[in-house]
């Protein structure tokens, strides 16, 4: 039998989806929705509850049935059908967006832990496999970092903590969204689908390395010049993946096609000059730079935060825009 989850732990799984699943149900950890037995029932969302039994899904609770808070704490998971899983995860939603109450009593550190995880696995699966659903996994675990961000006074301040202290790969790219999204409010972009748009950018600047090959990307020592030019194909590549979905906005688009373009027009893949380049592209290119020196990568090891901002100051003038690089360094309290 699996462990039982505590409630951190479950409240990630139900939301970056990793569950099992068998013949049409999904196995859900029943510490979402009692993390201590009370004398007070917890809300439930209003479906059937199963337990697998000899091999066979026999119902616990129906939707219209009462509970005993004791008799579901038994049970360490529970199944539902599929076609009602996004109501499981509405209800974790609830649970990790819900401000501090008395009610709530999940601090805002583990809110965002928690958001930071299960977006690492969220872009874990979609690097695994691609598929719109997966896309529109990763729209929404950004739309919750703006809600917070626009909601959590303490928001700020926690998501530059935690986005630059992952070990490089997947947690890259969610660092760099939550870059993205800070350094987008602090230059005044204020519209909460816009902050959605550039934090979605940021996620997903690099999904056209799925067709990279691995050993490539993994590789330890300097790569040979054919090594190079299958590297510079990901961010074409990555637009190519994105430019059909009708839920992704064009400005997100573009920043995955430009975010290695060169404000000197020695980027890549058009060599675009600075007045070409769209404000989103030059953000996510600063938070995607700044992000992976401050991060262990394969053939370096991470700079500190100020380190970082000194060489991106001293060497990459001729790349990234200094005024928007500027604000980047404000946001970490340093000075230009």
């Amino acid at each position: 039998m699996a462990h039982k989850k505590i409630f951190t732990e479950a409240l990630e799984d139900v939301y970056s989806d990793r569950l099992k699943r068998k013949d049409g149900f999904v196995e859900v950890p029943t510490s979402i929705f009692i993390e201590k037995v009370d004398v007070y029932a917890p809300d439930l969302p209003n479906i059937d509850f199963y337990i697998l039994k000899e091999n066979k899904f026999e119902i616990l609770k129906s939707a219209q049935e009462s509970y005993s808070p004791l008799v579901l704490s038994m049970h360490d998971y529970i199944w539902i059908k599929e076609e009602y899983i996004e109501h499981v995860r509405s209800h974790v939603e609830g649970i990790i967006l819900k401000p501090n109450t008395a009610e709530n009593a999940l601090p805002s550190n583990k809110r965002m832990e928690i958001l930071r995880r299960s977006a690492i696995k969220v872009v874990e699966n979609l690097f695994e496999k691609l598929s719109p659903e997966k896309i529109n996994k990763s729209i929404k675990v950004v739309k919750s970092f703006v809600f917070l961000i626009m909601k959590d006074p303490k928001a700020y301040l926690l998501l530059t903590r935690l986005s630059s202290h992952d070990p490089y790969t997947l947690q890259h790219s969610v660092g760099t969204a939550i870059n993205a999204i800070i350094l987008g409010k602090k230059l005044k972009i204020e519209k909460e689908t816009e902050l959605n748009d550039l934090g979605l950018a940021g996620l997903l600047h690099d999904i056209g390395k799925v067709r990279v090959k691995k050993e490539i990307i993994n590789k330890s020592g300097p790569l040979t010049e054919e090594e190079w030019e299958e590297i510079k194909k990901h961010s074409r590549d990555g637009y190519e993946i994105v430019k059909d979905n009708s839920r992704i906005n064009f400005k997100t688009k573009r920043a995955i096609l430009e975010h290695h373009e060169s404000k000197n027009g020695t980027g890549y893949p058009q060599g675009l000059k600075t007045d070409q380049i769209d404000l989103y592209s030059k953000i996510v290119s600063i938070c995607d730079i700044f992000n992976a020196i401050t991060s262990d990568r394969s053939y370096a090891k991470a700079k500190p935060i100020y380190d970082a901002f000194e060489f991106m100051k001293n060497n990459l003038e001729h790349k990234i825009d200094m005024e928007i690089f500027k604000e980047l360094v404000l946001i970490y309290g340093g000075k230009i």
